[in-house]
């Protein structure tokens, strides 16, 4: 069974099993599938998709057709957008942005301030924190910790 929300022209999907509560928003085309929970106040927009056994919760919002799934997750102040995906066992939280084509997965973390964008990938076992900026076509990966000092 799947549930259709439709207002104004914009619908969201939300699949039977898949779970939305707390104060979460899902809109504007976006779908949450699979055994995915998205909770607290995150917010899924703009053609936005959470699937697989992902988790988004918390403050994290999640928009501009990215991509959360597998069994990643996202919170806390977190943000992914503008094509942007988290998948694998990957985890992306407190303020850390990624997103313009940008993946982190694996086992990957990102999370303080760090941004990860312009199509740079972060994964495997690799871990991105402080105020690190990745981006380009930069792939790190591995056993390796990248922040700012």
């Amino acid at each position: 069974m799947v549930f259709f929300i439709a207002n104004k022209s914009r619908i969201t999907c939300i699949y039977i099993n898949a779970k939305v509560y707390g104060d979460a928003k899902v809109y504007g085309h976006a779908m949450v599938y699979g055994n995915a929970k998205v909770y607290g106040d995150a917010w899924i927009y703009e053609k936005a998709r959470v699937y697989g056994n992902a988790q988004v919760y918390g403050n994290a919002w999640i928009h501009e057709k990215a991509r959360v799934y597998d069994n990643a997750q996202v919170y806390g102040n977190a943000m992914v957008y503008d094509n942007a995906k988290v998948y694998g066992n990957a985890k992306v939280y407190d303020n850390a942005m990624v997103h313009d084509n940008a993946m982190v997965y694996g086992n990957a973390i990102v999370y303080d301030n760090a941004w990860i964008y312009e199509k740079a990938r972060v994964y495997d076992n690799a871990i991105v924190y402080e105020k690190a900026r990745v981006y380009g076509n930069v792939e790190v990966y591995g056993n390796v910790e990248v922040f700012s000092a």
